[in-house]
């Protein structure tokens, strides 16, 4: 029985699929973890002002990351695993792009901090630290481009190894510097580890792992960076969803403050980390399956079959148990958590169920290049649980938050099941992944759509009887030793 369980296990994780989405939703773990408990030692090491500054300043630095990637990194996951050759180029392009974006705004935000606020302020900064700051962004934009990277090379093992490495240092540097007369030493900790990172980090990238996947794909049917249209188009509609996503995100705190007062935006910050957390285990085992099903876009319902079991058997049993457990888990931050946001957490982890619907059809719409309604998802996301909180609030108080939330998700999932059930069960395909955009001749997909006899076999270019297309079962029959018009799909 031992033997048959390591050798289903083994089978498990010799599927790309399974063990980059396990090594994705492992890496979740790793980083909820120690950001919690890096928010607990800097809370027993500094000072609540050191702290307060420290933490203002990580969350701007991510936030600018985040405006400025332009949402690369989906882009990476998507078009990354069929790049071939033009793979080093397309990691580069992201690397300069968010890199550069990043710099400028980290610039301008601190060129407005230094000259706005006076020293003694909160938020003054040196110019010695403007520029440290500037630096770091750059540098954190590129070590979160390289997760999508990872993923999107099938090596994700090495996000969560990246981020855990990260997790120690950082904690031991957190408690080093408070030794020391380094002024900043919550936001020195935090970045400081990232720029020591990611030499090595980036060397593994550029000499080993993206060669290896360059060869490896180089040869598969469309193999090639997108066309610039489309890579553009791509960005463009997810960046926008992004938007409204950090909209929601970032705004309900702020809204609950001027709706309800600070002390209930403090109960919802628990309630809020816990459910992004769970979230983001639902989003890691899907963007592996959008790195899968980029490469075989005819299987990717089947894939999408195995991913949802898996979501079923882990994801949602672990919400579940959250939600059951929530007055206990919330204990830990007082019995005030416990008593004002009990119901808002149960709420967040039940939103989970519908929430896995959205989920598939946010995967298919990626993998069909159509971000355009990811945004529009997304808006319509932002305005009901924003407006329903500001509606529900005065009668229901923190729990409105839920209430809008759990009423957002099964709207979206009751409208977008029909698509989803269609795509599971093969009916509504995503399109065939189509040659990159060279020469009209050079390695394009095609399908035989039939035989034309022009009379003359070299007009036709054909050489020898046509196979079976696009993988298709058995040798050619005697019939086909004929010349064979083959029809390039075109790349959406």
């Amino acid at each position: 029985m031992l033997a048959g369980r390591v050798r289903s296990v083994r089978r498990e994780m010799g599927n790309p699929l399974y063990r980059n989405a396990y090594a994705l939703m492992l890496n979740t773990v790793v980083n909820s973890g120690f950001g919690l408990l890096y928010w607990i030692f800097a809370a027993r090491t500094y000072s609540p002002e050191e702290v307060g500054r420290g933490s203002a300043l990580v969350n701007l630095m991510m936030l600018i990351s985040v405006l400025t990637t332009l949402n690369f990194g989906q882009a990476l996951i998507r078009f990354l695993p069929t790049a071939g050759n033009d793979s080093a180029r397309l990691v580069r392009l992201a690397y300069a792009v968010s890199a550069g974006l990043g710099t400028v705004a980290a610039a301008g935000v601190m060129i407005y901090l230094n000259l706005v606020h006076s020293p003694g302020d909160p938020l003054w900064v040196s110019p010695g630290f403007a520029i440290w700051f500037v630096v770091s962004t750059a540098a954190w934009s590129i070590f979160n481009l390289q997760d999508q990277v990872f993923t999107g090379l099938r090596s994700a093992m090495w996000v969560a190894l990246e981020n855990g490495v990260y997790g120690v240092v950082k904690l031991v540097l957190l408690v080093a510097v408070s030794f020391t007369s380094v002024s900043d030493g919550v936001f020195t900790s935090w970045s400081a580890p990232v720029l020591a990172l990611l030499v090595p980090f980036t060397l593994l990238i550029a000499r080993r792992l993206v060669p290896r996947h360059a060869a490896a794909s180089a040869a598969e049917p469309g193999a090639g960076a997108p066309a610039p249209a489309t890579l553009r188009r791509y960005m463009a509609g997810d960046y926008v969803g992004q938007v409204f996503n950090q909209a929601t995100s970032s705004f309900l705190p702020v809204l609950i403050i001027q709706l309800l007062g600070p002390q209930q935006s403090a109960y919802l910050l628990p309630a809020q980390t816990v459910f992004i957390a769970m979230n983001m285990l639902s989003v890691a085992i899907t963007s592996s399956l959008v790195v899968e099903g980029s490469r075989d876009p005819a299987r990717a319902h089947l894939l999408a079959r195995s991913i949802l079991r898996r979501i079923a058997v882990i994801v949602l049993p672990a919400a579940l148990l959250v939600a059951l457990a929530a007055p206990l888990l919330l204990l830990l931050y007082g019995r005030e958590y416990a008593e004002n946001a009990s119901l808002l957490l149960q709420l967040l982890m039940i939103s989970m169920l519908p929430r896995v619907v959205v989920t598939l059809w946010m995967t298919r719409s990626r993998l069909a290049n159509r971000t355009g309604p990811l945004a529009v998802q997304q808006l319509v996301h932002a305005v009901v649980v924003l407006g329903g909180t500001l509606l529900l609030s005065p009668s229901l108080g923190l729990d409105a938050v839920g209430w809008s939330w759990l009423a957002a998700e099964l709207l979206l999932a009751v409208f977008l099941a029909p698509i989803v059930v269609r795509w599971l069960r093969g009916t509504h395909p995503v399109p065939a992944r189509g040659p990159a955009p060279t020469d009209p001749g050079a390695g394009e997909v095609t399908e035989v759509i039939g035989r034309i006899d022009d009379g003359d076999k070299d007009n036709d270019g054909g050489s020898g009887p046509a196979g079976p297309a696009d993988g298709g079962s058995g040798p050619a029959g005697p019939a086909d030793d004929g010349p064979t018009r083959r029809i390039p799909r075109v790349r959406e």
